[in-house]
């Protein structure tokens, strides 16, 4: 007989399918050791959380929560059994004033051990080409004399900042050069087992025409427990499968994948 808790966690597991298709692990090559992140590729606007324009903090804890079960259901292979992990503590840090029409995307990964606790690392990120940048920039010192006459051609600065938006909207879908070199080593069924190296030529070159902007850390404290909701020893086989990211280690990771 199923135990009501496993049909909770079945039930969970259903709900989260789709999320879970968004959100792949990657092996890292780093150092010399294999290091297991999880990456998100769909990206989400604050404004999509937040409907109300009320900017609750809670909207990127209930996000990240939902990144952290899918990251355990890739770390226990979908293993039920195995996902026998409570919250203890959730630590969130803002680096910058949210605006409604930014967009990120998690990564993260497990960053340390206890004996019966882990600790996982979320990032909330986007991307700015520097080039764009550069041309925003370049605009912007243009347009900060402003004067009558300059006025009378509002309706044209429109028009052509509007040109504008579109042509950076193309330039930006031609940049999306992380996510062709994922699909790239995956399968049919966009599974990636080899190691990435992050010191891979090609992935140090896309971080380096990019610049990442990093809008919120979450720090998860999980305890593993048992059937009886007591604390369990974490199994060294899964410490050893999934060694934990020095924090440095994973933004640096970060740079590349934003």
């Amino acid at each position: 007989m199923i135990s009501p808790r496993t049909l909770l966690l079945a039930l969970l597991f259903l709900y989260l399918h789709s999320w879970a298709t968004e959100a792949i692990t990657l092996k890292l090559l780093i150092d010399g050791n294999t290091y297991t992140m999880l990456y998100e590729s769909k990206k989400v606007k604050f404004s999509d959380l937040d409907i109300l324009n009320i900017m609750f903090h809670s909207n990127q804890v209930k996000h990240c929560g939902n990144s952290v079960i899918c990251y355990l259901l890739k770390l226990t292979s979908t293993d039920i059994e195995k996902m026998n992990y409570v919250v203890r503590h959730i630590d969130i840090s803002y680096n910058r004033p949210l605006k409604y029409e930014n967009v990120y995307k998690i990564i993260g990964g497990v960053t340390s051990y206890g004996v019966t606790s882990m600790k996982i690392t979320l990032f909330g990120v986007g991307s700015a080409m520097k080039a764009e940048e550069e041309r925003e920039g370049a605009g912007g010192e243009r347009s900060s004399d402003g004067s009558d006459e300059e006025d009378k051609h509002t309706p044209m600065l429109k028009m052509n900042l509007l040109h504008d938006n579109e042509k950076k909207k193309t330039h930006r879908n031609k940049q999306k050069t992380i996510d062709k070199f994922l699909s790239q080593l995956g399968d049919e069924n966009e599974n990636i087992t080899e190691a990435i190296n992050l010191q891979n030529p090609l992935l140090q070159e896309i971080a380096s025409k990019k610049n990442c902007i990093n809008y919120f850390s979450a720090v998860y404290t999980l305890v593993k427990v048992d059937d009886k909701g007591e604390k369990s020893v974490i199994d060294e086989a899964f410490k050893n499968e999934h060694i934990p990211m020095d924090v440095d280690q994973l933004k640096e990771a970060v740079k590349v994948f934003c």
